[in-house]
């Protein structure tokens, strides 16, 4: 298995966990709406991300593209950008969405040490997708 098949398997995964973090927003939503729940926070939402999460997946991405060497391109910053700073954070704020439910206040630590996990492991797989 190759570094590309690796990072395109990593993407698959952060999508959908990203997905079901929405699904269950969604859902919790919807139970508010017909008066079965309570109203959900405002971070419930998975774009609401710390800048530690980025933080994570941006030197993780850096450290991958020198690892490989990869071309700096235009087409490959934006590529580092979006696959390998945006979506693992997304990814990552999802991971603690999901497991609190949205109440950043009942994060707990290894709960945060698995988000920066995530962002870090898709910051450094993207080069995969570069080349």
């Amino acid at each position: 298995m190759t570094i590309e098949h690796i990072a395109v398997v990593a993407l698959v995964v952060e999508v959908m966990i990203m997905v079901l973090a929405r699904v269950g927003t969604e859902r919790r939503y919807w139970n508010h709406s017909k008066r079965r729940g309570p109203a959900p926070l405002k971070r419930d939402d998975i774009t609401y991300v710390s800048g530690l999460l980025y933080a994570f997946a941006a030197v993780a991405m850096v450290v991958g593209a020198v690892a490989s060497r990869a071309e700096l391109t235009l087409s490959a910053v934006g590529t580092f950008a979006l696959f390998g700073i945006l979506l693992p954070a997304f990814a990552a704020n999802s991971v603690m969405v999901m497991a609190t439910r949205g109440h950043a206040a009942e994060v707990t630590g290894w709960q945060r040490g698995l988000a920066c996990a995530v962002a870090a492991g898709g910051g450094l797989v993207s080069v995969g997708l570069v080349g």
